[in-house]
């Protein structure tokens, strides 16, 4: 009897841990974000276009954060902006141009998240 109410609460204590510990991701638990930086032509600062999505709500976002990180000196400004904002980076990507054989990178990319509130089902 004994054995079997202490298996029992070790199982119940196992499952309450994996949810707290988000280890079944919910849908829409996440919000994504792509943010482009690239240079400006004769200057030191950064050209930035922020991506949250299509919808109007969105779109004015990404427009608001654009202009707020363009102009920024520094690739940390920004990621250190964002992440007061919440959000944690997923991965780093360099795109690169190429002109008869030479290239580099000509920007970075930045694809970070932020983690949505899941109300309670009614």
């Amino acid at each position: 009897m004994k054995n079997s109410r202490f298996i029992l609460t070790f199982i119940l204590a196992l499952i309450l841990t994996a949810f707290s510990l988000d280890a079944f991701p919910q849908k829409g638990a996440y919000s994504y974000s792509h943010i482009t930086i690239t240079g400006k032509a004769f200057s030191k600062k950064l050209k930035v276009n922020v991506d949250f999505g299509d919808t109007p709500e969105q779109i004015k976002a990404g427009e608001e954060y654009s202009k707020i990180l363009t102009n920024k000196k520094s690739y940390a400004a920004i990621l250190n902006y964002m992440v007061d904002n919440k959000f944690e980076l997923v991965e780093t990507l360099n795109y690169t141009n190429s002109y008869n054989g030479t290239g580099g990178t000509s920007g970075i990319v930045f694809i970070m998240r932020k983690k949505n509130k899941i109300l309670p089902v009614k």
